[in-house]
């Protein structure tokens, strides 16, 4: 496989490992996960590599920044910048490396598809046109604040979001757009919050509509498919980013379902419910259990999008949902799906010493999985440990361990 390059590597925050080929991204990372387990599990973990390391990601989120500008030439000569007059740039871009108020202008990207760059230089020659000023983090001062961008890489539909601190031309900003994404769905999002996240105080549709529509399909071992499952995205919708890698990974755990077969399953930490959409037709109950409501609401949506009318869905804390409603070992089985916090330890806890057969663990935070598993293998066996690459040129890995009662 080619190494891919780009040009921002080293200064922006949006990839670390750029350097390695993939090859030996993988290599490092599973390294990395095996010395995290070693107390848990000393056979080699298996990754499953992501097919097209370039371009997968299926959602991106840029800044709009306006900065002063570095010179190294006045650095050099004047280390403490006392003398150095302050010269100021609008950059679109991801954060520089390290910082929270600095981005760096993209002019090529190894992330998201192709038609980014062109998009970000049709929409700075639109913002210059227009003499709309770029967000400061520092005074908070400036129209243009955020941008966001969704693909479904199963449905080619496109989604892009500006954020905004005030009015704007809509109909020149719905045309640069345009001039890249003819098919997009456009919107504007209002966002004066201090806090630098692309979290909007209210959101219009200016072309399209508020969404697109995404699917997980499902395959067997041979690679036959199964199963398809759609989503109904919003633009702030939890979904996995590497959609192609992710499916591999739910067509892995529905594998495992199936062979168990059990009756119940318990679908803790589930956000919008793709495990147990993606099993629905595997059992004949799945309890979806989450704290964050919008996620809640997007699962009971695409269960009915997909027909399904056997999975019911909690807004709750696991460790309140344990607590209050027992979890019923006869015929079940718990998938295990948490934040990069891990388990909260009362949570953790209840599923130890629920008797529940058969456990499945998705982590995205090594550490605190084997914090985890401290607890779950007082009372579990682990079965086995894969690895998912969901996130190339990064440091992040997803892993996967099954474990049964003891």
């Amino acid at each position: 496989m080619p190494n891919i390059t780009c040009k921002h590597f080293g200064v922006c925050g949006g990839c670390s490992l750029l350097n390695l080929s993939y090859e030996e991204q993988v290599a490092k990372k599973r390294a990395k996960l095996q010395e995290i387990l070693k107390d848990f599990w000393t056979e080699e973990i298996p990754v499953t590599v992501t097919d097209e390391p370039k371009n997968f990601r299926n959602k991106v989120e840029l800044g709009f920044c306006h900065q002063v500008k570095w010179r190294d030439d006045y650095d050099k000569k004047d280390p403490a910048n006392k003398t150095r007059p302050l010269e100021f740039e609008q950059t679109l871009g991801f954060k520089l490396k390290g910082r929270w108020d600095r981005a760096v202008d993209i002019e090529e990207c190894a992330l998201f598809n192709e038609k980014l760059v062109p998009l970000l230089a049709a929409l700075r020659a639109w913002a210059k046109q227009e003499n709309l000023e770029y967000y400061d983090q520092r005074k908070h001062t400036g129209v243009l604040r955020h941008l966001m961008l969704r693909e479904g890489k199963n449905t080619g539909e496109e989604i892009v979001v500006l954020f905004v601190t005030d009015d704007f031309n809509e109909k020149t900003f719905v045309a640069a757009v345009e001039s890249v994404l003819p098919n997009a769905n456009i919107m504007a999002a209002v966002n004066n919050g201090l806090a630098d996240t692309a979290a909007p105080e209210s959101l219009r549709v200016l072309k399209g509509k508020d969404h697109i529509f995404e699917k997980i399909i499902l395959t067997d071992e041979s690679g036959k498919t199964v199963r398809e499952v759609v989503f109904k995205l919003s633009p702030q919708s939890f979904f996995q980013t590497n959609t192609k890698t992710a499916q591999k990974m739910y067509s892995r755990v529905r594998g495992i379902v199936k062979k168990i077969a059990p009756k119940r399953i318990y679908d803790l930490y589930g956000g919008a419910g793709s495990f147990s959409l993606s099993c629905a037709d595997l059992c004949e109950k799945s309890v979806c259990v989450e704290s964050v409501a919008p996620a809640i609401y997007n699962g009971i949506e695409n269960a009915k999008l997909n027909g399904v009318s056997n999975v019911q869905f909690f807004c709750a804390k696991v460790e309140d949902f344990v607590k209050e409603q027992p979890i019923e070992r006869k015929d079940a089985l718990i998938i295990l799906d948490p934040p990069r916090g891990g388990m909260h330890p009362r949570a953790a806890k209840a599923v130890a010493e629920s008797g529940v057969e058969n456990v499945l663990y998705i982590s995205c935070n090594p550490v605190t999985l084997a914090n985890d598993l401290k607890i779950l293998t007082q009372h579990y066996e682990i079965l086995h440990v894969e690895a998912f690459d969901f996130f190339p040129h990064s440091d992040h890995i997803e892993t996967f361990v099954q474990l049964k009662l003891k």
